[in-house]
C-alpha cells in the first residue's frame, strides 16, 4: 500500500542531517542567487555613512497615500485604473488615519536619528579634544 514514499529513506536522511546540521540548510542555499552589490565606495568611515543614512531617512519618512494609479493592461486598464481610484475614495475614510499615523511614526524615528548623530558628533568632538588634550599633557611631562 505504499504510493512511491519510502519511509526508511526517509528516515535515513533525516537522521543524517541531524548528524550533520551544517547540511540542513546546504539544499536550500544550493541555489545560485546574484550576490547583492558591494556599496562600501558609498560608505566611508561610519560618520560620514551616517550622514548618507540619515539623508536618506529624511528624503523618504514621508508617505503618500495619493500615488499614481496606473494599469499594465491594455484593453481594460483605464477601467481598471478607475476603479481603483474610486475605490480609494471610498476608502480614504479608513485608510487615511492609518497612513498618518504610518507618517508621524515616521517623522518622530527620523527626528530621533538625527538627534542621535548629532550627540555621537559631539561625543566624536569632545573624544578628539580629550585626546589632544592627553597627548598635549604627556609631551610636556615626558619632556
Amino acid at each position: 500500500m505504499k504510493k512511491g514514499l519510502d519511509v526508511e529513506q526517509v528516515m535515513e536522511e533525516v537522521n543524517r542531517a541531524v548528524a550533520a546540521p551544517e547540511t540542513l540548510l546546504a539544499d536550500l542555499w544550493k541555489e545560485e542567487r546574484p550576490q547583492a552589490p558591494n556599496l562600501a565606495f558609498l560608505y566611508p568611515p561610519h560618520s560620514k555613512s551616517l550622514r548618507v543614512n540619515l539623508d536618506l531617512v529624511s528624503r523618504n519618512w514621508e508617505v503618500d497615500p495619493e500615488f499614481e494609479l496606473g494599469s499594465s493592461r491594455k484593453i481594460t486598464g483605464s477601467a481598471a485604473v478607475a476603479f481603483k481610484g474610486f475605490e480609494r475614495k471610498m476608502l480614504r475614510w479608513y485608510i487615511n488615519p492609518i497612513v498618518h499615523q504610518v507618517r508621524k511614526f515616521n517623522m518622530l524615528v527620523t527626528r530621533t536619528l538625527h538627534d542621535i548623530g548629532n550627540n555621537l558628533e559631539s561625543l566624536e568632538d569632545r573624544v578628539k579634544r580629550l585626546e589632544e588634550t592627553q597627548r598635549d599633557s604627556d609631551k610636556e611631562g615626558g619632556g
